[in-house]
């Protein structure tokens, strides 16, 4: 019998911000799917960190009247709002809460250590800790990483799925004849490194290929498809990163994906017609991208199954059964 879980979350769509954290919403209903009987609270956020704590008087009402036998808690603070209610909770690391947020000079902020040292303080008293990849795993305190799993998000392959480059392109305004890459993330985040899409793309132009870097910031989920259907492929140039969903995405669309050595790209991007993972220079992206084989119009997904969508929920299912086992 699936469990009730309680998932309490600070990113979740809202009307204010229609896209955040869509990725944990997409993972609670392939949970319903499945038969787990859940509720959400959203929580900080927009509210701001100080929710963290105050978030705990609405916390204390939603288990009284839902009675969960489990909590979810995304990102790492997450558990100062649930700690000492007396449900057991398992805690999804999701990046910058246990990577820390980059100071731009290869190091980690202050204040990010301070928060990294508060997730792995709160990720001891939790049942199961859920990384989105081994590099993030190993990070874990010793005792933690016994009781963690390496779990990434799901892509729903009913939505991100191959189409014709052709049609992407007039949809977008994009000539078929160009070479696109893709850059998928917010272009006032420095730590996702446009300036090293924008400098692969320059190496390209000297080379005598020039390229058109298409940007998606704030695209409408039903879009994004499109999106990666109109690229050659994607560039990946972030510092720091857990399991870009964007990779994963453009994989199912049948989109190599060009990148850095962070987060899981390099346990993803396993095969050459998956794209390449190569160090943190212009120069060897753009060789990488001049490597890539020519698609067809139509190319085939790249996907692995075991990160769909539905097989990624049977896994989480999987884990609050064994949270809740009184034999572990």
């Amino acid at each position: 019998m699936a469990p009730r879980v309680l998932v309490v979350t600070n990113m979740y769509p809202h009307a204010a911000s229609p896209y955040a954290g869509i990725f944990v919403k997409r993972q609670v209903e392939d949970l319903r799917g499945l038969g787990a009987d859940i509720e959400v609270v959203g929580i900080a956020g927009a509210r701001g960190r100080r929710d963290y704590l105050a978030a705990r008087s609405r916390v204390r009402r939603a288990i009284a009247q839902f009675r969960p036998e489990l909590i979810h808690c995304h990102y790492g603070y997450t558990p100062l709002a649930v700690a000492g209610m007396g449900v057991p909770y398992v805690v999804t690391l999701c990046g910058d809460d246990l990577n820390g947020a980059s100071n731009g000079r290869g190091g980690v902020t202050l204040k990010s250590r301070a928060g990294v040292l508060v997730t792995q303080m709160l990720a001891l008293r939790s049942r199961r800790v859920i990384v989105k990849s081994r590099a993030m795993q190993a990070r874990l305190w010793r005792s933690s990483r016994r009781r963690s799993d390496v779990i990434s998000n799901g892509v729903d392959t009913s939505l991100f799925s191959p189409g014709s480059r052709t049609e992407a392109r007039r949809r977008r305004a994009v000539p078929v004849a160009e070479l696109v890459l893709g850059f998928v993330h917010s272009i006032r985040q420095p730590t996702k490194r446009l300036d090293l899409a924008q400098a692969t793309c320059s190496e390209l132009a000297a080379a005598g290929l020039p390229a058109r870097l298409l940007i998606a910031e704030q695209e409408p989920p039903a879009e994004m498809p499109w999106f990666y259907r109109a690229c050659d492929c994607l560039l990946m140039t972030s510092d720091s990163e857990g399991a870009p969903n964007c990779v994963r995405e453009a994989l199912a669309c049948g989109i190599p994906v060009v990148g850095v050595p962070v987060g899981d790209v390099p346990e993803l991007v396993s095969r050459s017609e998956m794209g390449a993972v190569v160090p943190r220079d212009p120069h060897a992206l753009a060789r990488a991208v001049q490597r890539l084989p020519a698609k067809p119009d139509i190319p085939v997904p790249l996907l692995p199954a075991a990160m769909e969508a539905r097989s990624v929920a049977q896994r989480v299912l999987n884990l609050y059964h064994q949270a809740l086992d009184p034999r572990r």
